[in-house]
């Protein structure tokens, strides 16, 4: 019989007994860091109680921290603080409801969320967790709709800033009878109930776990504080622990785990948002270290998370030698999760006897099982054929097995919790199994809860009372495992497990091989559920996500082979049934985890749309039809214009081939992009294709049709694609400069020492550098592109460039600079500073050279190469080709220098061959369609000659030193996230949103109404210009009317129909329409704008160096060629970052600073209220995210 830990309170002598070999068991524990050992629990048994014995004998003791950046920006609340907090809510609480009123909660992480929760405690009203709602997405809405209308709300708790946005939602969230309160709200009065009664209802825990529709679970106050109390005794945990948390407050682990537990236990906790884990994982570790934190948690997707993506750099001086308790828990957890996390930051004071693998579910509160303290999680083997038998046994093997193809690692859970049972049974007849019996988890104890909020069905199928066999109240978890030794193994979901031929296939084996096997998937996103053959017998299916750019890197059969070729050879099984999804299509529930038997119904229902499917379950025509079918399942047939649109979009965005009724942005479209986009329209066609006409016609299938309109018309027929090729062999010495760099020669002829228009990066190698391999590398770059080995001359009528020819060696040495330094005796300081003083030393355009490169030598493992060049022969995106070009240059250079020579195919053309083809292009009836260009930045900007009235140090009359400073500011990945839908919904890009608020801020610091930005362009709009390095770059003055009463959203339309017209016209040089205009240049400054905006998409490339890690780093050392520019940088996963560089003599540090934090502000605010009128968003300074910052850091390519 599997009973493990079976004290009830039917028996004094024996509940006595197993508290005393409970305490030893943990007692044991106290040699693992010989600290004193006294256990914490919960002092009471309803959380109104426990909470004034807390702030009775402990008023002054910190209770909870919040990071509000993710670091170290800490707002704290005693336990006194936090009882006067609640109590003023609980008051406003009981003014709009009555006891046992449900009230949802609806807010981010943080201390507001805890206050809520207590309040509701304090008014005698159940509290329901939930979260802000996303206006974007469906998914949060659908399950908001669910929750709030099963629990027929009387109250909401939502921020401030979100009711007015909110409101719009009431309908679809079914709040239209609920009452929305602040968690700022209070009532000098206070209310508190004098207790809660042990039986009487806490909170409803929503879950769907992993195979239903949200459920509301019962929990009562004895359920809590019997729960934390046996976690506390099961984790060993003490007087004086300090708990660190990312976990979301609104799930079960974050809010009872990492909150509920260590507060009424009486120790403090500190919380994180869990974006902020998500952004950056090392944040966790980071926050461990710094806090001493000695108890912390998560499911076992966050550990392999830190595993794969922390890198080495971001551990320095890190300390996790306080952490005792490391618990995993809440998903399936693997070993490999557990031994690989211990390993990789063992070195940095992590004991592997701290990982802590524990079972529970909502049902019975939280936590049912955990190892014991100390022992940390050592492999346990069973014969993977043994647990596959009809009634399987477990069979253990010995641990060093793992290569015996029959050997699989089972994760030991632990022993039951204190004051628990648990028991395995023979689901079909009720009876308990034996020891190492596979069978269905049940368990007993006050942690069982009441059972589903009106839902008396759902509660009687798992909820059991006085059972055959089992006394008392029992819940059926719908687990299966087995007890070895004493201790739970979990096997999987009985609903999930699939029969094949009589033998038991758990599907987490299956999907653990195919994540090992099948690179193409997208890891932790597969799942394995049981689907129907056509002979009725049970059969497997997969539904995988696929990684956008690994989805057009093959084709969907290459997928499906992989996968039956994985399968076949690792289990000798076929998959009936295999759906590939877009990332994020993958039904999942709140918290994250698979919903297995969802995949099948959705996809039947329509809800789930895989774009292929392969289903043998057919005969083999109709099986092909139907994988024929999914390569288009959204749409029927393309027009050949359509067809050549959609390869197009599928190359450039990284997506399987759109259908006619994709949206470009939609599928991830940008402006950059577009340019891309046209540019291979244009070679595909060969005919003009604007890049407006994307931003007007974003539909696949309207595209195609407006091109093919516009073909038909005569004037744009003609208006065919100039060649441009590479000009003859005698013409390449020479060549006349190109629009773009007459303006940097005309600049750099009135100031020659300046070295503003100098562009650098510096690149740090970790790891056996070869030193001759990176100079015959450089060497490379330099015969491949001309412009590393060109000067200028303007000895004739006009200026020239002038191009050193590969054959003559002596030529190209003298063309470029290289030296190495070596660098081992410079301190950090004195090296930085000796990057910035090479990064501004000038350049002689006439002489050369115009690209240094020096490799400076840190150590044995460590180099950094630093390349300068001036803008004149590059731009920022070069800087992308150069180090892209580098790598694979410098790969080859190990083999030799010829190697490298060879390494990359020979370019079709070079910069010298596009100047020539602009001149001639634009020189084509007489200039007219430079003139008609001309005509329009004329009527756009006329009459605009403002100087925005910016708080400056001192008067704009005089000159200026243009020494630039730098302050940072983070947009994280959430709110980037809601930008870009806010920009989809508006037909935008998140170009424009960010663009239109940075007018929206300058019009309200300076009070204009009439705005320009100073806004360049990448100036590729050929395909072959692409591979260059080269200067292409254009600037805009983008004009924008910004009144007070204006919407935003407004207002970003207008941004948008001028992007698409300016973008139109981006081909006459800036400098060109500044004379046009006679406007000029300023004091110090830039002529007609004197902000600048850009916004720069990510490194398109890891770098690969063989074993050598490589990062760049922070070289900018250029001048303030704007008084103010916001450069903002996609950083992938972590967000946005922002950099304002300022000219340091013309405005205040603190006024930047203030500035960057309103921008960010005034972000959320835009995209919470997109209607609110532009003078009625807030400034001000204690509402806004403090999230400037120096610029600072490395940024792994």
């Amino acid at each position: 019989m599997s009973v493990i830990n079976t004290p009830r309170h039917d028996g004094a002598d024996k509940h006595a007994a197993n508290c005393a070999a409970h305490e030893h068991a943990v007692s044991n524990t106290a040699a693992f860091d010989d600290a004193p050992f006294q256990t914490a629990a919960a002092p009471a048994n309803d959380l109104v109680s426990v909470m004034k014995l807390h702030v009775a004998e402990r008023p002054d003791q910190l209770a909870v921290r919040f990071l509000v950046d993710g670091d170290t920006d800490a707002h704290e609340l005693t336990y006194a603080a936090l009882d006067v907090r609640a109590r003023r809510l609980a008051a406003v609480l009981r003014q709009h409801g009555a006891p046992n009123d449900r009230v949802l909660l609806m807010l981010p992480s943080g201390l507001d969320y805890v206050v809520s929760f207590f309040a509701c405690q304090y008014a005698g009203m159940i509290a329901v967790p939930a979260y802000p709602p996303e206006a974007q997405q469906s998914g949060h809405i659908e399950r908001l709709r669910r929750m709030s209308g099963d629990c027929m709300a009387r109250l909401a708790v939502v921020e401030r800033a979100s009711q007015a946005s909110l409101a719009a939602l009431n309908h679809e969230i079914g709040l239209n009878s609920a009452t929305l309160v602040s968690p700022d709200e209070s009532s000098d009065d206070g209310f508190c109930i004098e207790r809660a009664e042990p039986d009487g209802i806490a909170f409803l825990q929503y879950t769907s776990g992993s195979t239903a529709s949200p459920k509301g679970v019962i929990v009562s106050h004895a359920n809590l504080c019997a729960n934390v109390s046996a976690m506390s005794r099961g984790m060993g945990c003490r007087a004086g622990d300090r708990m660190f948390s990312w976990l979301p407050l609104y799930h079960d682990m974050g809010l009872i785990g990492s909150v509920l537990m260590p507060v009424l236990c009486g120790f403090q906790v500190t919380l994180i948002s869990p974006l902020h884990f998500l952004e950056r994982p090392a944040r966790w570790l980071a926050g461990i270290a710094r806090e001493r934190a000695t108890v912390t948690g998560g499911p076992d997707f966050a550990y392999r998370l830190c595993t794969d993506r922390v890198r080495d750099a971001q551990l320095a001086g890190l300390d996790l030698s306080s952490l005792r308790v490391a618990f995993c828990g809440s998903e399936p957890i693997r070993q490999t999760t557990l031994d690989g996390f211990a390993a990789r930051f063992s070195a940095h004071g992590l004991d592997p006897r701290a990982m802590y693998a524990c079972y529970g579910l909502a049902e019975a509160t939280l936590f049912l099982t955990g190892v014991e303290v100390g022992t940390g999680s050592p492999e346990t083997r069973f014969s993977a054929s043994a647990l596959a038998q009809p009634s399987p046994i477990a069979r253990a093997v010995a641990a060093n097995n793992e290569r015996d193809d029959d050997s699989k690692a089972v994760v030991g859970c632990g022993v039951t919790a204190f004051g628990h049972e648990l028991a395995i049974v023979d689901a079909r007849t009720g009876e308990r199994l034996p020891e190492r019996h596979v069978g269905e988890i049940w368990c007993g104890g006050p942690s069982i809860t009441h059972g589903y909020w009106q839902n008396p069905e759902a509660t009687a199928a798992v909820f059991l009372e006085d059972a055959p066999g089992f006394r008392g109240r029992w819940l059926r978890t719908g687990d299966l495992g087995f007890v070895d030794g004493g201790q739970l193994f979990f096997c999987g979901r009985r609903k999930d497990m699939i029969v094949l031929r009589g033998e038991n296939v758990y599907p987490q084996d299956l999907e653990t091989m195919l994540a090992d096997r099948v690179e193409w998937l997208r890891r932790g996103r597969i799942t394995a559920f049981p689907v129907e053959a056509a002979d009725g017998a049970e059969a497997i299916g997969v539904a995988a996500e696929v990684p956008r750019g690994r989805a057009r890197q093959v084709s969907p059969e290459t997928i499906f082979d992989a996968i039956a070729a994985a399968l076949g050879d690792a289990f000798h099984y076929e998959a009936a049934l295999i759906l590939l999804l877009e990332p994020g299509d993958l039904p999942r529930t709140s918290s994250g985890k698979l919903q297995r038997s969802a995949c099948v119904a959705a996809w039947q229902s329509g809800a789930l749309v895989p774009f292929a499917v392969r289903d043998s379950r057919f005969a083999p025509t109709q099986g092909a039809a139907m994988g024929a079918l999914a390569s288009n399942t959204k749409d029927g047939a393309l027009t050949p214009t359509a067809q050549v649109i959609a390869r197009v979009w599928s190359e450039v965005l990284d997506v399987p081939t759109p259908c006619a009724s994709d949206d470009f942005f939609a599928l991830g479209g940008r402006s950059l992009l577009a340019a891309k986009v046209a540019s291979r329209l244009r070679a595909q066609f060969g005919r003009e294709v604007p890049v407006g006409l994307l931003f007007s016609h974003p539909k696949l299938c309207v595209l195609a049709d407006a091109l093919d309109k516009r073909w038909v018309v005569p004037s744009h027929d003609a208006s065919t694609v100039a060649a441009l090729t590479r000009r003859a062999e005698g013409e390449r010495g020479e060549a006349p400069l190109s629009l773009p760099q007459e303006r940097l020669w005309v600049l750099w002829q009135l100031d020659p020492d300046s070295p503003a228009y100098n562009i650098s990066a510096a690149l740090a190698m970790n790891g056996p550098l070869y030193g001759d391999a990176v100079q015959s590398a450089l060497d490379a770059l330099v015969h491949r592109h001309e412009m590393l080995r060109t000067r200028f001359d303007d000895s004739g009528d006009a200026p020239r460039q002038l191009i050193a020819p590969v054959e003559d060696l002596a030529a190209v040495r003298n063309a470029w600079h290289w030296e190495t330094v070596d660098a081992r005796n410079l301190t950090d300081d004195a090296f930085n500073a000796q990057l910035r003083r090479l990064a501004r030393e000038p350049f002689d355009l006439t002489r050369g050279p115009l690209f240094r490169a020096t490799l400076f030598i840190r150590d044995d493992e460590r180099h950094v190469l630093h390349f300068v060049m001036h803008h004149i022969v590059g731009d920022g995106w070069s800087i992308n080709v150069l180090l892209r070009d580098f790598a694979a240059c410098y790969r080859a250079a190990q083999q030799g220098a010829e190697q490298a020579l060879n390494a990359l195919p020979a370019l079709a053309i070079q910069y010298a061959d596009y100047a020539a083809w602009q001149r001639e292009r634009f020189a084509i009836h007489g200039g007219a369609q430079l003139d008609a260009q001309l005509d329009y930045w004329r009527g756009r900007l006329a009459g605009y000659d403002t100087l925005l009235d910016l708080p400056t140090l001192h008067e704009r009359g005089r000159p200026y030193e243009p020494r630039a400073a730098r302050v940072g500011a983070h947009i994280p990945a959430a709110l980037a996230s809601r930008l870009e839908s806010l920009a989809r919904a508006e037909n935008a890009t998140l170009f424009m949103v960010l663009l239109a608020a940075f007018a929206a801020l300058l019009s309200r610091y300076s009070g204009a109404q009439d705005v320009a930005i100073a806004v360049p362009v990448a100036g590729r709009d050929r395909l072959e210009t692409e591979p260059l390095i080269g200067f292409f770059v254009n600037t805009l003055a983008m004009r924008a009317s910004v009144k007070g009463a204006k919407p935003f959203a407004t207002l970003l339309r207008e941004v948008r129909d001028d992007s698409i017209d300016a973008q139109a016209n981006a081909d006459v040089p800036f400098e060109r329409v500044v004379a046009a205009l006679h406007s000029g240049r300023r004091a110090g400054g830039s002529p007609l704008a004197q902000i600048k905006f850009v916004l720069h998409d990510e490194f398109d490339t890891a770098l690969d160096l063989d074993s050598v890690h490589c990062a760049l780093i922070d070289a900018d050392a250029s001048d303030a060629r704007f008084e103010l520019a916001l450069d903002v940088l996609r950083e992938g996963d972590h967000g946005l970052r922002c950099v304002f560089a300022y000219a340091a003599e013309l405005y205040d540090d603190a006024f930047v600073a203030q500035f960057a934090r309103h921008y960010v502000s005034l972000l959320e605010q835009a995209v919470d209220t997109p209607r609110c009128a532009i003078g009625e968003l807030r400034l001000d300074d204690e509402e806004a995210a403090n999230s400037a910052s120096p610029v600072a850091g490395a940024y792994a390519l």
